[in-house]
C-alpha cells in the first residue's frame, strides 16, 4: 500500500474536506486493490499456462522441473525485502533488497538480474537512522538509503550472516 502524507495548516480546512480526503483515500485504496487482483490473476494465468505444457510429467519430475527453475535465479536462498530507494541512484525506486549469506544485492522487482551486488567485506556500516529507513554504507559508493517497514528484519539477517562469517574466519 502507498501511504500519503498530508500537511495542512490549522484553519485551512473547508467544510467537508476531511470527508473528501477519506473518499479520495478509499478510492485510491480500491484502485490499488483492483490492480493487485489483476497482477495476481496475470501471474496465476502465466503459471498455469507454463504447467499446462508440462502436463505429462510425473509428480517427481514436476518437482525437479520446479527446482531447476527456482535454483537458476541468482537470489535463490536469499531473504527478499521490498524497499523504496530514497535517492535517485537507480531508474526505478521500488526494488528488492536480497540479503544472502555472502552478499547483498539490489534487484528490480520481478526481475532475475541484480542492479548491484556488494559483499559484506565492502559494507562499512548499516543500520536504521530513523524508523522505516535503512541505510547501508558501501566502500567506494554513495550510501544506499531505502524506506522499508522491514528494516529490523534486514538488520538482524545481515548481522547474523556477518556473525557467521566472522566465526568461520576465526575458526581457520
Amino acid at each position: 500500500k502507498q501511504w500519503y502524507q498530508l500537511r495542512v495548516r490549522v484553519g485551512t480546512l473547508g467544510k467537508g474536506t476531511i470527508r473528501k480526503l477519506k473518499d479520495l483515500y478509499t478510492d485510491t485504496e480500491r484502485e490499488d486493490e483492483l490492480l493487485m487482483q489483476e497482477e495476481i490473476e496475470k501471474a496465476r494465468n502465466t503459471i498455469c499456462d507454463f504447467w499446462k505444457t508440462k502436463a505429462g510429467l510425473s509428480k517427481g519430475a514436476a518437482q525437479q522441473e520446479l527446482m531447476k527453475i527456482t535454483t537458476r535465479w541468482l537470489a535463490f536462498g536469499y531473504g527478499i525485502f521490498e524497499v523504496l530507494i530514497i535517492d535517485n541512484r537507480f531508474r526505478e525506486t521500488e526494488l528488492w533488497l536480497a540479503v544472502g549469506r555472502n552478499d547483498i544485492a539490489i534487484y528490480p522487482r520481478q526481475k532475475s538480474l541484480p542492479l548491484e551486488v556488494h559483499t559484506y567485506d565492502s559494507i562499512i556500516s548499516f543500520g536504521a537512522p530513523q524508523v522505516n529507513v535503512f541505510k547501508i554504507t558501501i566502500e567506494g559508493h554513495a550510501p544506499l538509503e531505502m524506506s522499508t517497514p522491514e528494516f529490523l528484519d534486514i538488520a538482524r539477517l545481515m548481522k547474523t550472516y556477518i556473525g557467521i562469517m566472522v566465526k568461520m574466519k576465526k575458526g581457520r
